[in-house]
């Protein structure tokens, strides 16, 4: 059993690695269970309460849930409680490293830090080579997180030299462990060229481990450096596999971050609908998914694109939203570039003063804080106040300053606004050369920069066009697998059918057994003892005890009702089934003997027409037709004779017959289901029986190859008509 118990962990970490979360959730639920049923194995229950702690957390990352993060620890609980008895101090580090990560994800960040140096100085202590290397990329997590970039590339290049100095194997696992962590750093970094080179490794190492969600972190990292070196269309057939491969694991966090990734792709292939749909989407179905400093950069880039296309209305909305998400999170530098947007907003809806004022706010921080990205917007703002004012000279010092700000930071966009600033500056000072000089350079900046515009739209039309192709091509060779795989597996079907069937009739032959004796026995023992203390103990009983016995033998009579009925449905059939000519007649008799006792008590009405003879077998329909007036008997009217009428109709390919009654009838809705087993269409104290009897019947007709079927109305009885092939032969 041990044993077993390895081999479901096994198969549960395959599945996590692979992040089919849903079934290493299940696999190690039942290793949980079968090692709680051990005698001694300890060991079995903590590796299944660590590896279920480390899926929980997982599936919280995933899908944002806190819940999954508290469930993750209650077994991390239950494995550290049981680890006490062990002393094991491999499962310790374990322990500490996954309850690190937790605290990582829930941004409990002393926690994280106090768990992870706890992880990483027992590893140490036991020379734990891959506790050591876990640990420390741990921590490189943990620094990520805090924006800590330095600390974070520190720790994992320490676990970089400590996996080339020890460990002497190619463990594939602990250098994608360390790949992941530094590619992302190095983007941080701006590191573009080594997070590039880190990234194609991790891509390589991912997919030879099947780490999927490894493999998307390198796709997105390569992604997001094609992008920052306008390689757009590389970038966006790696992020659009990231996409689907995030998709199909539902790693809803990430999904969401890649959307934003794909969005800001579209602005700068100047796609500005598309961006607006991606941007916009993400922010209103997945708000929750997404940390505020991401929903900043939203905003601003919205707002951006607004005030680009002359819809500052709109964009100030966004800016609005973008200040105050910053102003919350106390996020400077963002803060900063916020309001030297929205001072620009303002400038084009004609706000002076909410202008001036928004622009001197952003320079108090830009002053505190040195050079950040906004400083550039900032400057010009302040050129174009002043020029609003008539102070041209300030107009102009500004605005020059903003062009070697934007220069530096690569601003285009802005460098363009400057010079036909500038091109307004002097022409209103009266140097006209100079405005004339101002609106060249403008003129051959902005065209340049118009044909850049062109390009990368041409270079959109070219990926959208490439992405249709490749959705036709994928639904085409779906179509085609689909069609070949029909065509490879007809004859493995067929047989996989006939083997099936074959383990029907044994299991059916199985439970024949079980139902007729091994389930009917203790019941009899049941009925019986409970009549012996019935009988010794009824003097001493009340009213209320005795009626406690009836229940109890009601139930059990109901059972062996039940039992008999299951038995009855699952051999029906079950023998070799002779066809022979059968006088329908003489089945009505023999139905009507059987039935003396009911037809007696109930003073029921019953005639039938002269009926033919018939292809069939005698066993089954005397079985079919007993069960039909059985039924009729059953649901009749209260105080109302049963008036039972039996004939028969001759077709070309087929002779009908039908049972019709004058009892309580069924209503449209229900006629379809009272075929199927143990459908009741009332209760039992109104009217007794188990549901099986017209299933059994509808058994009988299917193995005749004929059919059966009902015509009813509420309160107004019922027909049941059965039909049977004039040439029979059984299925």
């Amino acid at each position: 059993m041990k044993k077993q118990v390895q081999t479901l962990l096994q198969d549960s970490f395959s599945h996590f690695t692979a992040r089919q979360l849903k079934k290493a959730l299940n696999t190690a639920q039942i290793a949980l269970e079968f090692s709680k049923n051990q005698k001694n194995n300890s060991r079995g229950i903590i590796e299944s309460n660590i590896l279920l702690a480390r899926i929980y957390n997982t599936n919280g990352r995933y899908q944002n849930q806190p819940t999954f993060y508290e469930k993750a620890l209650q077994y991390l609980e239950e494995a550290a409680g049981l680890n006490k008895t062990i002393c094991d101090p491999t499962y310790d580090i374990s322990i500490s490293l996954i309850a690190g990560q937790i605290y990582i994800n829930q941004k409990h960040h002393e926690d994280a830090q106090h768990a992870l140096q706890e992880s990483l100085e027992l590893a140490q202590r036991c020379e734990s080579q891959e506790g050591t290397i876990h640990a420390l990329g741990a921590m490189s997590q943990l620094y990520l997180a805090k924006n800590e970039v330095d600390e974070a590339i520190k720790r994992a290049e320490e676990a970089q030299e400590y996996l080339k100095a020890n460990v002497k194997s190619n463990h594939c696992d602990l250098w994608s462990e360390v790949q992941v962590n530094l590619s992302q750093a190095y983007i941080k970094k701006q590191d573009y060229s080594r997070s590039l080179q880190m990234s194609q490794d991790l891509l390589q190492s991912s997919r030879q481990l099947g780490d999927i969600e490894k493999e998307i972190f390198a796709l997105r990292n390569i992604a997001v450096v094609c992008g920052v070196k306008s390689n757009y269309k590389i970038g966006m057939q790696y992020f659009l596999e990231a996409l689907d491969k995030c998709e199909s694991i539902g790693y809803k966090e990430l999904y969401v971050q890649i959307q934003v990734n794909i969005g800001t792709l579209y602005a700068h292939l100047f796609n500005y609908p598309e961006a607006i749909r991606r941007y916009k989407g993400m922010v209103e179905k997945y708000s929750d998914f997404l940390e505020d400093v991401t929903k900043v950069v939203v905003y601003n880039n919205l707002g951006n694109i607004y005030l680009s296309t002359h819809q500052p209305g709109n964009a100030l909305e966004y800016f609005e939203n973008a200040l105050r998400l910053a102003s919350q999170g106390n996020f400077r530098s963002m803060q900063a570039h916020a309001l030297a947007q929205l001072s620009r907003t303002n400038l084009q809806l004609g706000m002076v003063d909410d202008a001036k004022k928004n622009a001197r706010s952003a320079q108090d921080i830009i002053e505190e804080l040195g050079k950040v990205n906004g400083k550039q917007i900032n400057l010009l703002n302040w050129g174009e106040i002043f020029y609003r004012e008539k102070d041209f000279d300030k107009a102009q010092i500004f605005t020059m300053e903003a062009i070697g700000m934007a220069r530096e930071v690569k601003d285009d966009a802005c460098e363009i606004r400057c010079y036909k600033h500038l091109a307004k500056i002097f022409q209103s000072k009266g140097d006209f050369k100079k405005a004339l000089d101002y609106e060249v350079k403008y003129g051959e900046i902005q065209e340049a920069f118009a044909k850049e515009q062109y390009d990368r739209q041409f270079l959109d039309m070219e990926i959208r066009h490439a992405i249709k192709e490749k959705q036709k091509a994928i639904e085409a060779l779906t179509k085609e697998n689909e069609y070949q795989a029909l065509l490879l597996n007809k004859s493995d079907q067929i047989a996989n059918q006939n083997l099936e069937l074959m383990r029907a009739n044994e299991d059916l032959k199985q439970f024949a057994y079980v139902a007729s004796h091994d389930l009917k026995e203790p019941i009899r023992m049941i009925g019986s003892f409970t009549q012996i203390i019935h009988k010794k103990t009824k003097h001493l009983l009340d009213e209320k005890d005795h009626q406690y016995f009836e229940f109890i033998s009601g139930g059990v009579n109901r059972m062996n009702e039940l039992l008999d009925g299951l038995l009855k449905y699952a051999t029906v059939g079950n023998f070799e089934i002779n066809i022979e000519e059968v006088d329908m007649n003489k089945v009505v008799m023999v139905c009507m003997a059987n039935l003396h006792v009911r037809i007696g008590e109930t003073k029921a009405d019953i005639s039938y027409d002269k009926l033919p003879t018939v292809h069939t077998n005698p066993p089954l329909m005397i079985q079919l037709l007993q069960n039909l007036i059985s039924n009729a008997l059953k649901f009749n009217k209260m105080e109302e004779i049963p008036v039972i009428r039996i004939g028969a109709i001759d077709a070309d390919m087929e002779t009908i017959f039908f049972v019709k009654d004058n009892g309580i009838g069924i209503s449209n809705n229900s006629q379809n289901k009272i075929f199927e087993i143990f459908h009741r269409l009332h209760a039992r104290e109104t009217y007794e029986g188990t549901g099986i009897g017209l299933a059994i019947c509808k058994k009988i007709i299917s193995r005749l190859n004929g059919k059966i079927w009902v015509e009813s109305e509420e309160d107004e009885g019922a027909t049941f008509y059965f039909a049977i092939p004039k040439r029979n032969s059984p299925s």
